[in-house]
């Protein structure tokens, strides 16, 4: 029965907003524009506003199914299922495994499953992308605050911790070449033009 559920996490996961909205209206990869990535920020920048907020929502709402259905029929594998989402959206087998970074996921599945521990992070998240601008710096702050969230003040087993360490840890990991350019004050703005 795990494999079912760790499968089909990953297979709703693999879902990528940003790859069948340029696929569908204007038959473009979004891999090959901008920063290569198939998250909502490089779709906002090469695509335009509409499909960057449509590759959010559609993003969050696999996060969301999966929590959902894994509360009401295998709740034992709840964050398990998570990670295996996560894992579909930033590696899909149909694309190469080259996907997003798993933010809209992340949050999407962590707002359903303790929206308490979630809105903290979540607000951090709005407020420095609102006076920044910066959508990698936010993420990167919802999900070391996310991490904080969850492990300092849930109520959690260590092993359902570990992997709630491993979701946030892996999000930030993706950021890599973000980070560096936030050191070196090189990181674009939304809104700024295609980042290499």
């Amino acid at each position: 029965m795990i494999f079912l559920v760790l499968v089909l996490s990953y297979l709703i996961g693999s879902i990528s907003g940003s790859f069948i909205l340029g696929k569908l209206f204007l038959h473009k990869d979004v891999r090959n524009y901008g920063s290569g990535n198939a998250g909502t920020t490089n779709a906002m920048r090469v695509f335009g506003k509409k499909i960057g907020s449509l590759t959010f929502i559609i993003d969050m709402l696999k996060g969301i199914l999966v929590v959902l259905l894994l509360k009401k029929f295998f709740p034992e594998y709840l964050f398990l299922g998570v990670l295996f989402c996560i894992l579909g959206h930033d590696f899909p087998f149909y694309m190469k495994f080259k996907g997003g970074k798993g933010v809209a996921t992340s949050l999407g599945s962590f707002i359903f499953i303790n929206i308490k521990l979630t809105f903290i992070p979540g607000m951090i998240m709005l407020i420095t992308l609102l006076s920044t601008k910066i959508m990698s710096l936010s993420s990167i702050l919802f999900l070391s605050a996310l991490l904080v969230s969850y492990i300092g003040f849930g109520s959690y087993s260590i092993y359902e911790k570990i992997i709630i360490a491993i979701v946030c840890l892996l999000g930030i990991v993706r950021h890599k070449s973000n980070i560096k350019r936030l050191i070196e004050g090189k990181e674009l703005k939304l809104g700024g033009k295609n980042e290499k």
